[in-house]
């Protein structure tokens, strides 16, 4: 294989992992968000979750220097919370808000920022929508950079200029593969005209 060729391999090889990778990333978040509306609906009605997973977007400074704004949180519901978790709720206001446990009473938790003077107040257990335990700095940034008009006008395109491209390679591989076999054919075809019958070759007298 020459070095050309070997570089059009490679360069397709990571091309569809990119796209492989992308798709699942898209697949995984789309997941994670119908899941959270989901279960704040079912917060909002006065059920509690018990298990699931979820993801949010930072959108305030309160937990700095922890978390910061921006950042992409994945959340595990239906786990036993002890102080210093860090959880996100469904406040009394309709709105999630994730802060650390700072005192776990009878009825529910004390919930408070890292960057806030005072606590939340109390907070009951079907509040809360599960535990931080992974944080995605600034990818926020990207997912709402992806879900913006233009972001989704230049997935598609993208998408679109992969498949051609897969396209315009295949039909050439299939072309080459064509024109080998037409020459292999037509090579054993000249061989074959200039034997005889026997398939001994003709005197040359």
């Amino acid at each position: 294989m020459t070095g050309k060729k070997m570089i059009k391999k490679i360069t397709s090889i990571i091309g569809k992992v990119l796209v492989l990778l992308l798709t699942i990333s898209l697949v995984t978040m789309l997941f994670l968000n119908i899941s959270t509306l989901w279960s704040v609906d079912r917060m909002k009605r006065g059920e509690q979750i018990k298990t699931g997973y979820f993801s949010v977007i930072i959108g305030s400074g309160s937990m700095e220097p922890a978390i910061s704004v921006n950042d992409l949180l994945l959340i595990k519901g239906g786990v036993n919370y002890q102080p210093d978790d860090i959880i996100t709720y469904l406040s009394s206001k309709g709105s999630l808000i994730t802060h650390r446990i700072r005192e776990i009473t009878q009825s529910g938790y004390i919930p408070q920022g890292d960057a806030n003077n005072i606590p939340d107040g109390e907070i009951s257990t079907q509040q809360v929508l599960g535990k931080v335990f992974y944080v995605l700095p600034a990818a926020g940034v990207i997912i709402y950079g992806l879900l913006s008009p233009a972001g989704i006008i230049i997935l598609i395109c993208a998408l679109i200029l992969f498949l051609l491209i897969q396209s315009m390679r295949r039909d050439k591989n299939e072309n080459t593969t064509k024109e080998n076999t037409a020459c292999i054919t037509k090579t054993e075809a000249e061989c074959d005209a200039g034997r005889s019958p026997n398939g001994e070759e003709p005197d040359s007298q």
